[in-house]
C-alpha cells in the first residue's frame, strides 16, 4: 500500500495456482445484482454454498487482508445474514462479534443470503476502510460505478477457504468490468471465476463506463482503467504516465514478470465528493498480484497529475516482485481471521519503495539530485517515528499498539534500509552483487506458488551476498541502532549530517489553513513582525500576482511562498475584516541551521564516485 497526504499522502493479495477454468464440485456460486444499488448504497449477495461435513460451521468475512497491516473487520459491513438448506428452510445462524457467523445444521446448508453495505460512505473515523481497500456503491449519474474488492462482499466457511469461486455479477449494459480476474462476460452479466478465496480476494473489479486503454512493455499486457467523477482524466493520458515507467520496469526486471497487469484508477472531485476522508485528506492505492487500484485527486495540471500517478504507481507495480513472487508463509497461507504478520516490512514495502525511486532515475525518468532529495525527505521523515524501534520487530507486531502507528515509516527508514543494504552488498562485494541481483535470485527460487519461512529469509539474503551483510541486518534491521546514514551515504560521495548551517531565501515564516466551509486560504501560526508581507493570523489570501488562490491553485501560488527559489516580488491580495488590501515584498536570505543535511560532496574521491554510479546506473 502506497498513500499520500493531499495536504503535505494497501498490502498486497496474492494469486497462486491457475484460475478455475470451470465450475467444479465444492464450487462457491455467487450472484451479486448491482442495480438495487440505484435506490441504496446496499448490494444484496446470494451464495450457493459448497458441501459441508460439519454439522456446525463458521462464514468468516475478513479481519484483516494481505497488506494492509490494519484490522478492517469487513463483517460489520453485513447485514441480516440468513442461511437456507435446499428446500428454503432457514437455518440457525449465531453472530459472534463482527466477522464470525456461525450456522447450525451446516450438513444441510445450501444458500446464504445478506446484505452489504459500501465502505465508502461509512463514518469517517479511526474504523474508515482506505477507499482502495473497501467498496463503493454508485449508481449515480454522470459516473456511474461499482468498486468491488471482494473481501468487502462476501468471505468463507473456515476450513473451505480453498475452494474454488465463481462470481456473477449482474449489472446495466453501460457498464464495463475491469480487473485482472479471468471474465465472461455477456451485456448485462458477467461470471468471474477463481481457484480459491486467496485467489479472488487478489483480484478487484472496477465496474463503470468505460474508459480504458492497454499497451505492451516488457513482455506484459498493460490495462488502463479511468472513472474521473470531472472527467479531467483519461486513461490514455494515464497511460502514456506509465508506459515509460513499465518500460523501465521491464528493463530493471530484465522482463516483466507478470504475463499482464491492470491499473483501476477513480479519480473523484476533491471540492464536492463526499467520499474523501477529510480528516486525514488522504489518497494512495492498494496494490495486488496483478493490478493495483487508486484513489487520487484530479488535477488541473498535466505535469502535478504526472508527478503524483508516477509517485504512487510505480511502488504498487513493484509489488510484482515482493511478496507476489517473493513472500514468507505468513502471507502465502494468510490467515483472514487471525493473521499472524510478517517480520519482513522492510522488504515488502521499504526495498519496493526504495527501488521505486531506483527504477525511476537509472531510466532517467528522474535526476540523481531529484533521487537524493527523496532520499533526504525520507531521512526527515522518519524522525518523526520513535527511535530503538527493531524493524522486525515492530513488523512482526505491526497490528498492535504502539507499533500501528508506526506504519508509515515503512516507507521512510524502509525505504533507507534499502539503500544502505544495496550500498553495502555493492561495496563487499566489489560490484558482483547488487540488492536487485539478490532478489531477482530470490524470485527464481520461490515465485508466486511457493512461501520462505520467514526466519529464513535474512541467512538467505547472506548466504546470497557476504557474510559481513549479517552484522547489518543484526544491528539496523533486527537490532535498534540507528542507521549509519553518515558513514554509508559517504561511501557514494554523499555528505550527510544531522545539522548543518546554510543559507535559504525564504519571506520569513508562513503557513495557510484551508478553511472548507468557506473555500478560502488564510494565514495560519503567523505574527506581522516575522513575515515580510505582515500577515496576521486569519487574513484570507485573496490572489497571488493577481491570479486567484482556490484549491485548484494553491499548490501553485501558494507553494512559492513558503519555499522561494527566486528574489522575485511577490503582490498579495488579503481580506482583513470586511477590507481588502495588497502586500508586496521580497524574499530575503536567512542564516538558517538545516536538519537533515544532504548534499553531494563535490570533490568526491574515485571509488567513492565509482560506487556511485554503480548504484544508480548513471555517468555523472
Amino acid at each position: 500500500m502506497k498513500s499520500i497526504l493531499l495536504s503535505a499522502g494497501l498490502g498486497s493479495l496474492l494469486a497462486f495456482g491457475a484460475y478455475a477454468q470451470t465450475p467444479a464440485i465444492g464450487t462457491y456460486r455467487i450472484t451479486v445484482d448491482t442495480q438495487p444499488a440505484a435506490s441504496s448504497d446496499q448490494l444484496r449477495v446470494i451464495i450457493q454454498t459448497p458441501p459441508v461435513r460439519e454439522e456446525r460451521v463458521t462464514y468468516v468475512m475478513p479481519s484483516v487482508v494481505p497488506g494492509s497491516y490494519s484490522k478492517k473487520d469487513y463483517g460489520r459491513f453485513v447485514q441480516s445474514l440468513k442461511a437456507f438448506d435446499e428446500r428454503g428452510k432457514a437455518l440457525k445462524v449465531t453472530r459472534e462479534g463482527q466477522n464470525l457467523f456461525t450456522i447450525d445444521k451446516a450438513t444441510k446448508l445450501a444458500r446464504i443470503e445478506y446484505l452489504v453495505d459500501d465502505t465508502w460512505d461509512a463514518k469517517q473515523d479511526d474504523s474508515y476502510i482506505f477507499q482502495p481497500g473497501g467498496t463503493n456503491f454508485d449508481a449515480r449519474s454522470p459516473f456511474r460505478n461499482f468498486v468491488l474488492n471482494h473481501y468487502g462482499l462476501y468471505g468463507y466457511l473456515e476450513g473451505y477457504k480453498m475452494v474454488p469461486y465463481e462470481v456473477t455479477v449482474k449489472h446495466a449494459p453501460e457498464l464495463y468490468a475491469s480487473t485482472a480476474l479471468p471474465v465472461q462476460r455477456s451485456a448485462t452479466q458477467d461470471v468471474f471465476r477463481a481457484d480459491s478465496y486467496v485467489t479472488l480476494a487478489d483480484g478487484p473489479i472496477l465496474y463503470s463506463k468505460p474508459d480504458t486503454t492497454s499497451f505492451v512493455a516488457g513482455g506484459a499486457r498493460i490495462g488502463v482503467s479511468v472513472v474521473s467523477e470531472l472527467g479531467k482524466v483519461k486513461a490514455a493520458q494515464i497511460s502514456q504516465t506509465i508506459r515509460p515507467m513499465a518500460e523501465a520496469l521491464g528493463q530493471f526486471f530484465g522482463k516483466m514478470p507478470v504475463p499482464n497487469y491492470q491499473f483501476l484508477m477513480y479519480f473523484p472531485d476533491y471540492q464536492t465528493s463526499q467520499v474523501i476522508n477529510r480528516s486525514t485528506g488522504g489518497f494512495g492505492a492498494m496494490e495486488h498480484s496483478y493490478s493495483s487500484l487508486y484513489f487520487l485527486p484530479e488535477r488541473n495540471t498535466e505535469a502535478e497529475l504526472t508527478e503524483m500517478v508516477r509517485e504512487v504507481a510505480s511502488h504498487e507495480f513493484l509489488h510484482m516482485l515482493a511478496p507476489l513472487n517473493i513472500h514468507s508463509r505468513e502471507i502465502g497461507e494468510f490467515d483472514f481471521r487471525n493473521p499472524k504478520m510478517s517480520q519482513h516490512l522492510w522488504l515488502y514495502e521499504g526495498v519496493t519503495e526504495y527501488f521505486a525511486h531506483l527504477v525511476q532515475v537509472r531510466a532517467g525518468l528522474t535526476t540523481e539530485e531529484q533521487f537524493r532529495n527523496t532520499m533526504q525527505e525520507k531521512i526527515r521523515d522518519a524522525e518523526k517515528y520513535p527511535a530503538g524501534v527493531s524493524f522486525t520487530e515492530m513488523s512482526r507486531r505491526i497490528l498492535e499498539s504502539p507499533y500501528d502507528k508506526m506504519y508509515e515509516n515503512v516507507y521512510k527508514k524502509g525505504a533507507l534500509i534499502g539503500l544502505l543494504l544495496d550500498i553495502r552488498i555493492q561495496e563487499l562485494t566489489k560490484g558482483q552483487k547488487t540488492l536487485r541481483d539478490v532478489l531477482l535470485t530470490l524470485r527464481d527460487k520461490y515465485g508466486p506458488t511457493r512461501s520462505f519461512e520467514d526466519a529464513q529469509l535474512i541467512p538467505e539474503v547472506v548466504a546470497l551476498t557476504h557474510p559481513e551483510v549479517q552484522q547489518f541486518f543484526d544491528r539496523y534491521v533486527v537490532g535498534t541502532e540507528a542507521l549509519p546514514l553518515t558513514e554509508y551515504l559517504d561511501k557514494i560521495g554523499w555528505r550527510y549530517a544531522d545539522k548543518a548551517p546554510a543559507r535559504i531565501k525564504a519571506f520569513g515564516q508562513l503557513g495557510f489553513r484551508y478553511d472548507e466551509a468557506k473555500k478560502e486560504f488564510a494565514a495560519a501560526d503567523v505574527t506581522a513582525e516575522t513575515n515580510a508581507f505582515g500577515l496576521q493570523n486569519g487574513d484570507v489570501i485573496v490572489a497571488v500576482n493577481g491570479k486567484p488562490v482556490t484549491l485548484d491553485t494553491a499548490e501553485q501560488l501558494l507553494r512559492p511562498l513558503v519555499e522561494p527559489t527566486t528574489d522575485t516580488p511577490v503582490r498579495l491580495t488579503l481580506r482583513r475584516g470586511a477590507a481588502t488590501k495588497e502586500a508586496q515584498a521580497a524574499p530575503r536570505e536567512f542564516d538558517v541551521e538545516i536538519r537533515n543535511h544532504l548534499a553531494p560532496n563535490p570533490t568526491p574521491t574515485p571509488a567513492q564516485l565509482a560506487l556511485r554510479r554503480q548504484l544508480l546506473n548513471s555517468k555523472s
